[in-house]
């Protein structure tokens, strides 16, 4: 499948803008549940704001909300520094990925228990599940490539990502 034509260079953020939340001194663990949330949440907006850029977005408010609605359910931090955030809304008109890269890794609660700094993004409206589940597949071989990966990591521009997604999206 080749996804790249829902791939949109709006969609590319290079590097996000969120930046880690600082530690407070002798923060409680409680204080650090809640910064890490914050942080998350500020990743996610940021996410739905660069979704939102694709023009596909009928709500981004709304968006942001199911974003956090699917985070609650399980976490898309798929480990190895990457994140995999994706939803079904009806605040999507047709189906978009997007790509961010962050300048420092950022707390997303991956599986790993690792920050992240690769976030790999797709949003598809509820009866798009066909397209959904293929384009997730497809995202799935690429962040199991370790070259694929590094060379996510080391892009430098929006041609950059195009490329290292070309090598599996023909």
């Amino acid at each position: 499948m080749n996804l790249l034509r829902h791939l949109r260079p709006a969609c590319i953020r290079l590097p996000l803008a969120t930046l880690p939340l600082p530690v407070g001194e002798e923060e409680t663990a409680a204080q650090t549940a809640r910064r890490r949330a914050d942080e998350k949440e500020l990743v996610l907006r940021e996410i739905a704001e660069l979704l939102d850029a694709s023009g596909e977005v009928v709500n981004q408010s709304k968006l942001i909300r199911d974003l956090m609605y699917r985070e609650t359910q399980t976490t898309t931090g798929i480990g190895n520094g990457i994140a995999m955030p994706h939803v079904r809304s009806l605040q999507v008109r047709s189906f978009v990925i997007g790509f961010a890269n962050a300048q420092e890794p950022l707390w997303f609660d991956a599986i790993d228990g690792e920050p992240v700094d690769l976030f790999v993004l797709m949003a598809a409206p509820p009866y798009d599940d066909k397209v959904y589940h293929q384009a997730y597949k497809a995202l799935a071989e690429v962040l199991s490539d370790e070259d694929s990966v590094a060379a996510l990591r080391a892009a430098a521009s929006e041609q950059d990502v195009f490329a290292a997604f070309r090598r599996h999206w023909r």
